[in-house]
């Protein structure tokens, strides 16, 4: 196999990775909304944990990316799908961000019932 068709192999590979890996933590995140609005702040909290673990192997995946790009002087494969991948990274970030302010309002209002 040519140089770079592995190239584009192995950034394929990864973006396949972090999409499967933040979607089911952004998913999680989703769920963990529910929870809350529920008044399951605890239930919340371990899918907000449980989505981080799943959100950090996608960002370790993208990491391995971003250090083979230095290792090959900024080289690595464009693809269309690593684009997607990176997006959905972001927002299961935000999402993150998001649930856990949303899971703190729950827990506030719940508290002054």
């Amino acid at each position: 196999m040519a140089t770079e068709e592995k190239s584009l192999e192995t950034t394929q590979e990864a973006a396949f990775q972090i999409i499967a890996t933040v979607g089911s933590a952004k998913s999680q995140y989703i769920e963990a909304i529910q929870k809350a609005k529920e008044g399951d702040i605890e239930g919340a909290k371990a899918l907000v944990e449980s989505g981080t673990k799943d959100f950090d192997d996608g960002h370790a995946a993208h990491l391995s990316l971003l250090q083979q790009s230095a290792i090959d002087n900024g080289n690595v494969t464009f693809s269309l799908i690593l684009v997607h991948a990176e997006d959905q990274l972001m927002q299961a970030e935000s999402f993150r961000i998001i649930t856990e302010d949303l899971i703190d309002v729950y827990e506030r209002i719940g508290a002054g019932r």
